[in-house]
């Protein structure tokens, strides 16, 4: 067993058929080797989410939901839930089974030496299955964005998948302002630099079941959020 315990934060809207599997998926990676918690975030998903998950916290009490009244955002979602986290680690991930839990120990192994870890699809090793190509061209154009605009050096800024240090997270995490998907793209830009940073390849599947929550209204708001974070990474060095 690993020292040191893992939060695990999964934001959810109609997730009623992902959740469990995503949950037992975790569990299969890290029983035996992290003490962990499971934080099911969700914005009161009309399909019986929320259902599903407390029949899962009856079965495991690793496993808890945070109730939102509404749908207020993936983002805000996130990081209510890291301000719940006990563990000295914390894990963003999607809920839809695009980010495999099999990956989640090499995750946390990358952990005990850098500050931030990114699952990400586009370094060497890294891939993406049943996607069309161009939800991938887009994916990729929009990270060579977020690295041009915002100026960070992550090729993939659109993964989702992020870990962190509680030490590292946990005093810029009140001045994160989550607009649209992309929290992790903030925690990167109001990272202060002494962080280190390390991106591991990951298989990123899409979804088999339920919809997508990805639209045009979120690219609008991915970009905007570039020069946004590029103002405030400016402002922090003067």
């Amino acid at each position: 067993m690993n020292p040191g315990k893992v939060s695990i934060v999964v934001p959810t809207y109609n997730e009623r058929e992902n959740v469990r599997p995503l949950c037992q998926g975790i569990g299969s990676a890290l029983d035996n080797l992290w003490d962990y918690e499971i934080i099911i975030v969700d914005d009161n998903s009309p399909d019986g989410t929320q259902d599903v998950v407390r029949e899962l916290a009856v079965e495991n009490a690793r496993i808890k939901l945070l109730a939102r009244p509404g749908k207020q955002g993936l983002g805000t979602a996130v990081k209510e839930g890291f301000s719940l986290a006990t563990g000295d680690y914390w894990v963003m991930m999607d809920a839809d089974l695009s980010h495999r839990p099999i990956e989640l120990p090499r995750i946390l192994e990358a952990l005990k030496e850098f500050d931030i870890v990114v699952g990400s699809r586009y370094v060497d090793g890294g891939a993406v299955e049943n996607w069309p190509i161009w939800r991938q061209w887009v994916s990729r154009i929009a990270s060579m964005f977020g690295r041009v605009i915002v100026g960070l050096d992550v090729r993939d800024l659109t993964s989702g998948l992020g870990a962190f240090r509680r030490a590292t997270l946990e005093p810029i995490l009140p001045q994160l302002n989550p607009k649209g998907f992309k929290l992790l793209l903030e925690i990167l830009a109001n990272n202060s630099g002494s962080s280190n940073v390390k991106e591991i390849p990951i298989t990123f599947v899409d979804r088999e079941k339920g919809k997508s929550k990805a639209s045009g209204k979120e690219a609008l708001i991915f970009l905007r959020l570039c020069f946004h974070l590029r103002n405030v990474r400016s402002n922090k060095r003067y």
